[in-house]
């Protein structure tokens, strides 16, 4: 009776057009909207970085799967940075940062890793935009500039006598006084006995 009537076969067909699209089409839809790689929110990202910086790339070189780039450090808003120049390690991978620009400003927010800093792909380490620094500088505050880098004292060693020699009058006048005291000493000596000699 029920699939001799039109009406309810063609709404039974179409429900379960409508269960099988929900089921298949349903799930890549919200997979493309959701984004691949989530990025933390800035008051996260601050709060898990060991220091937080802003500097501009000089230098960047792979270094097996991942990039070591040289960041001249101009503001430091959370940590201790005690140099002007530091290392900064990204990671390549789908989500990682990947290679930084050379020449481009950022905001660095990572974690110790040996001689340089990590900048992993949840750290927030991003190009420094308006928006950004000014998220930063209102959890932060305004920061301080880095110390300036030390320059090292040149140490110069002279050789003395060899560069410069003594003057050989002054090395032998010890001894000069020596042998006159020694004459005097002697013509004193011989006057006394002469002197003696008379005498008796």
């Amino acid at each position: 009776m029920i699939w001799s009537d039109g009406r309810m076969l063609r709404r039974a067909l179409a429900l379960v057009f409508v269960a099988v699209c929900a089921v298949v089409i349903g799930p890549q839809a919200s997979d493309a909207a959701a984004p691949a790689c989530p990025r933390p929110a800035p008051a996260v990202a601050v709060q898990r970085a060991t220091v937080v910086f802003t500097g501009v790339v000089t230098t960047s070189a792979a270094s097996g799967t991942s990039f070591v780039q040289t960041v001249q450090v101009d503001r430091i808003y959370k940590g201790q940075v005690t140099t002007a120049n530091v290392r900064v390690r990204t990671t390549g991978g789908t989500c990682g940062l990947g290679k930084l620009t050379a020449g481009e400003r950022y905001v660095v927010m990572a974690t110790p890793d040996g001689d340089s800093w990590l900048a992993g792909p949840r750290s927030g380490t991003a190009a420094a935009s308006d928006a950004l620094l000014a998220r930063v500088q209102a959890l932060l505050g305004p920061g301080t500039a880095p110390a300036p880098t030390p320059t090292p004292t040149q140490v110069s060693y002279e050789q003395v006598g060899a560069t410069h020699p003594r003057p050989f009058l002054r090395m032998a006048a010890p001894g000069f006084a020596l042998v006159i005291v020694g004459f005097l000493g002697l013509v004193v000596s011989r006057r006394w006995r002469r002197s003696a000699a008379e005498r008796a």
